[in-house]
C-alpha cells in the first residue's frame, strides 16, 4: 500500500515552496524511523506531535523524491529595469568563485568601484556570458587601495583562478530592483485601478466565490481595454460598409 502524504505551497511574488505535513516531529511504531516517509514506507503508522491543541502536524520540506508530482508553468515575470544605460563600466576582465561560500567575484584592474558602487547595489551585466543579468553586490574588495574587485550573492561553483570574460562586459549600475513587497511599481494611475480588480479576482476564485471573480474579471479586462484604447493617437473615422442601407 502507497504511503499517504500530504502537501501543500505557498507563493512569495514569484517564488513557490512546497511543504509536507509530518515531516518534523512525531512517533513511528517502528524503531529506528525518524520521519514518515520512511515510517510509512517500512509499513509503520506515523503519530504526529502537534504543536497545539488546533493542529494536526508540523509542515517541513519534503524529503521523498515524487518525480513528475509537480507540474509548474513558467511564466517571466521582469524583476529590473536600466534607468540609464550610458551609466556603465566597461572595466571587467576576469571572473572567479570565492573559495568561501562559492560566490561569483568580478575584477577589472586598476579601477576604484568604490565611487560609483556600494555593498547592497543591484547592477546588471552584459555580454558576460552566463552570468548575464541581475546581481547584488555583496562586498567591493580593496588591494592597494584601489576597489578593484566586486563579490556578488550570486552562486557560482566554478573555478577559484580567475579567467577571463571572452567579450567586453557592460556593467550597468544605474538600475531600479524589485527587492520585496515594499517596493513601488510604477504603473499608470488607471491600471492600477485594473490590478486592484485583478486582486479581487483571484481571492474570490481562492473562495470559491466565482460570481464575485467573474464580476471583478470584467471589470478588469474594461479597464485594460479602455487604456489601450486612449493609447491610440489620431483621429477616428466611423463609415458604413459596402453592404449597408445607410
Amino acid at each position: 500500500m502507497a504511503a499517504k502524504r500530504k502537501y501543500a505551497y505557498y507563493l512569495r511574488g514569484n517564488q513557490i515552496a512546497i511543504i509536507e505535513e509530518g515531516l518534523g516531529s512525531g512517533l513511528c511504531s517502528l524503531s529506528g524511523y525518524s520521519n514518515q516517509t520512511t515510517c510509512e514506507a517500512a509499513g509503520g503508522t506515523w503519530t504526529e506531535n502537534a504543536i497545539n491543541s488546533n493542529d494536526d502536524g508540523l509542515y517541513r520540506s519534503p524529503v521523498a523524491t515524487v518525480p513528475d508530482g509537480l507540474e509548474i508553468e513558467y511564466a517571466y515575470s521582469p524583476r529590473y529595469s536600466i534607468t540609464n544605460t550610458n551609466v556603465t563600466h566597461l572595466t571587467l576582465t576576469d571572473y572567479k568563485s570565492t573559495t568561501t561560500g562559492g560566490y561569483l567575484k568580478v575584477k577589472g584592474g586598476s579601477v576604484n568601484y568604490d565611487t560609483t558602487l556600494d555593498v547592497g547595489d543591484h547592477v546588471v551585466l552584459r555580454n558576460a556570458g552566463q552570468f548575464n543579468g541581475l546581481h547584488k553586490i555583496t562586498a567591493i574588495d580593496d588591494a592597494s587601495a584601489t576597489k578593484d574587485s566586486i563579490t556578488f550573492s550570486t552562486k557560482y561553483s566554478g573555478s577559484s583562478s580567475w579567467s577571463t570574460f571572452e567579450e567586453t562586459v557592460t556593467l550597468y549600475y544605474s538600475v531600479n530592483s524589485l527587492n520585496d513587497e515594499s517596493d513601488v511599481i510604477d504603473v499608470p494611475e488607471y491600471l492600477a485601478k485594473a490590478l486592484v480588480y485583478y486582486v479581487k479576482a483571484k481571492l474570490a476564485e481562492d473562495m470559491g466565490e466565482y460570481d464575485a471573480m467573474t464580476y471583478n474579471q470584467e471589470q478588469f479586462r474594461v479597464l485594460i481595454s479602455n487604456y489601450k484604447s486612449s493609447r491610440i493617437w489620431g483621429s477616428r473615422i466611423m463609415q458604413s460598409g459596402t453592404h449597408s442601407i445607410l
